[in-house]
């Protein structure tokens, strides 16, 4: 076993200047990349919570001008709403006016007419053929002699001059005691007929002719279709000839349809979808339709009420004695904005309706034709924007996918995000938000939406929903600055999916591709699991690619859900320089252990020579030998040795500059060592 002491004085000091210069070299070293690590270590995670905050500030800025936008719309829409109904019933109330002011001079002519000397001396002419045919009470009034045919000639020119001047299509007398049609003007195939027996006796001039009887008083009667004019729908109006206050016959006129049309299909006011129609108890029309006159004119509903009838919610509502205003389905499966009321007018049960689609009322055209609300999705980067009545009823849509015009209240779409929110916000009457779900008619891929209703009062009468574009969120989480190459924040909700797509794993971690596979798509990890719990922190997890990062994470709030946004990088990345200091350190160290050693060498060789000497000398002396000489000079010697002590201080003092350096993230630091011959001091 090798002794202490047993060792040469030349290596013992080459060690103990090794130990001396290298035990400071490597504490320094270790502290110094212990708070390299830490200081690494600490910038990155402030780092990640400064991109954690800016993307948060970020997201809820976005949903922030989203209900900003949809404060707008429904601002505008409202705004456009009441302004396409205040012109709709405009529109309609000028024409119910005029269309009563119509028969209301209707009633007054046939009542002039009936009391006009014309018709009385007609009647006396007439009633005296009646009694010289001695007409019977149930037989046709003989209109084919020549004596009839010089009555009508010479007594019936005013009547048919006033008939033609006033628009009608016929004008009557009628015998009040048997119903005797005795004078037209315009001597169709009911002229001569018996109103009470004959092949009329159920026909709407019938009708007419036994109201006035009864009642004694002017009446109208509503279209029906008439045989005698070759089975057109026909109205008529009556009133009763007296003499000596007993009525003994009526005169009755045949409105013509044309006068009715005229008024009804005047296009002021009314845009390329819009029209005003009438329409009967039977809710078939009483004007020709402007939109569809193949099944809605008033003689085609009459030929086919299957086809031709009005069964809407607006003509149900005013033959019931209502009036209003709301979006509706028109009678060709239309969303339409309908104002309807009831007519006031003797004897009929009519309803008016002026209606418009509401692509056209609600969605303004530019100059080049364009909608507004598509323009607007364009220009903000939605995906769609709807329209929807308090019903549910979704009259209108920018991309018109499988929701459009149907019912998101009780349709097939009310168990969706979207279904779920128009009840939400009309329950509530406030802004809402529906969190990201697969939504069916977008071909199933994931959707979220913001919805708003337009409030008057304490009314709900249409809410505005949008459905966000997922390249909006993706724009501001997608963005790399200060995210090095293995870094990335996104979005998680409460059911562990992607919000936003991942920078790092599109094909897992996207956000279509985790609801379709939410067994690889989740993101279950520490991080989302305390953000969604409401905890904002920054730690080392491991995330859902199984490596070690560094994360920082925090709850952000979206409508009613809360949503955890992640920022994370690499561990190994953040370690990469931490790493490379200790390298540099290493290589620094081995440098400066090997110029001690040299140094350590020539200095110890400097010490242990001249002893050596010494002792030999001594050893001379003892034995008796006093010529012995010392050959070197000690003034020297004692100069070599300071010098060289002096050499080793410096380099030690230079080895510590260095590695404070080190420590603090200097990593070109070098070592400048002096040659050999200036340590020394002298050449040996």
């Amino acid at each position: 076993m090798i002794r202490l002491k047993d060792i040469k004085m030349k290596p013992k000091l080459i060690a103990l200047f090794l130990i001396v210069g290298l035990i400071p070299l490597c504490l320094v070293g270790w502290w110094g990349a212990r708070t390299a690590s830490e200081a690494l270590m600490q910038k990155s995670y402030e780092e990640l919570s400064a991109v954690r905050s800016i993307k948060k500030a970020q997201i809820e800025k976005f949903f922030e001008e989203r209900q900003a936008d949809m404060g707008v719309l429904v601002k505008t829409v409202e705004t456009l709403r009441k302004e396409a109904f205040a012109k709709l019933e405009a529109v309609q109330m000028i024409k119910k006016n005029q269309i009563e002011s119509y028969f209301s001079e209707r009633i007054d002519d046939v009542d002039l007419l009936s009391k006009s000397t014309a018709v009385q001396q007609m009647y006396d002419v007439l009633i005296d053929y009646h009694e010289e045919t001695n007409a019977a009470a149930t037989g046709a009034y003989d209109v084919t002699t020549d004596r009839y045919e010089e009555l009508y000639e010479v007594h019936g020119g005013y009547l048919k001059q006033f008939n033609d001047a006033n628009g009608y299509h016929d004008t009557f007398i009628i015998c009040a005691e048997h119903g005797h049609v005795m004078y037209t003007a315009a001597e169709e195939k009911d002229l001569g007929s018996n109103l009470d027996h004959g092949p009329y006796k159920d026909s709407p001039l019938a009708h007419l002719w036994r109201k006035v009887v009864e009642s004694g008083d002017v009446a109208i009667e509503d279209f029906e279709p008439y045989a005698a004019s070759n089975n057109e729908p026909a109205a008529f109006v009556g009133a009763p000839v007296r003499r000596d206050g007993r009525i003994v016959a009526v005169a009755a006129l045949q409105i013509s349809i044309d006068a009715i049309n005229e008024i009804m299909q005047e296009r002021t006011g009314m845009g390329e979808t819009g029209e005003v129609y009438l329409v009967g108890p039977d809710k078939l029309m009483r004007s020709d339709s402007y939109l569809d006159p193949a099944n809605h004119s008033v003689r085609a509903s009459f030929a086919n009420p299957d086809k031709g009838d009005v069964d809407t919610v607006a003509s149900r509502n005013a033959l019931a004695g209502n009036y209003g205003a709301s979006v509706i389905m028109d009678y060709n499966g239309n969303p339409v904005l309908s104002a309807y009321d009831p007519m006031d007018i003797q004897g009929l049960s009519w309803a008016i309706i002026a209606e418009i689609e509401v692509a056209e009322a609600f969605s303004p055209l530019d100059e080049q034709g364009d909608e507004f609300y598509a323009e607007y999705v364009n220009m903000y980067g939605y995906h769609d924007l709807f329209l929807i009545n308090p019903d549910g009823y979704c009259f209108y849509s920018v991309a018109k996918e499988a929701d459009y015009q149907t019912n998101l209240v009780n349709g097939q779409y009310a168990d969706s995000n979207l279904g779920n929110l128009v009840k939400q916000v009309l329950r509530t009457k406030r802004f809402g938000l529906a969190d990201f779900e697969p939504y069916a008619p977008s071909n199933d891929e994931p959707a979220a939406f913001i919805a708003q209703p337009v409030v008057n009062g304490d009314a709900v009468e249409a809410v505005v929903a949008m459905q966000l574009s997922l390249e909006a969120v993706n724009s501001i989480m997608q963005e790399r600055e200060g995210m090095g190459d293995t870094g990335e924040t996104y979005l998680v909700g409460s059911d562990m999916l992607m919000r936003s797509d991942s920078y790092l794993d599109p094909t897992y971690h996207s956000v279509k591709a985790s609801f379709a596979d939410p067994s690889r798509g989740s993101v279950d990890t520490q991080a989302v699991s305390e953000a969604i719990s409401g905890e904002t922190d920054e730690k080392v997890i491991t995330d859902y690619k199984g490596n070690p990062v560094l994360s920082a994470y925090t709850p952000l709030v979206a409508g009613d859900t809360t949503w955890a946004l992640i920022a994370e990088i690499d561990e190994a990345e953040v370690q990469k320089p931490i790493k490379q200091l200790v390298m540099t350190v290493l290589v620094v160290g081995l440098i400066i252990a090997a110029l001690v050693a040299v140094f350590a060498f020539f200095i110890a060789k400097g010490i242990a020579d001249p002893l050596v000497s010494s002792v030999r000398i001594a050893n001379t002396v003892a034995e008796g030998d006093l010529s012995a000489t010392i050959d070197i000079n000690q003034e020297d010697e004692i100069g070599i040795l300071a010098a060289a002590m002096r050499d080793m201080v410096s380099s030690l003092q230079d080895t510590v500059r260095v590695a404070e350096k080190i420590a603090k993230g200097d990593l070109t630091a070098t070592v400048k060592v002096r040659s050999e011959k200036d340590a020394l001091g002298v050449s040996l």
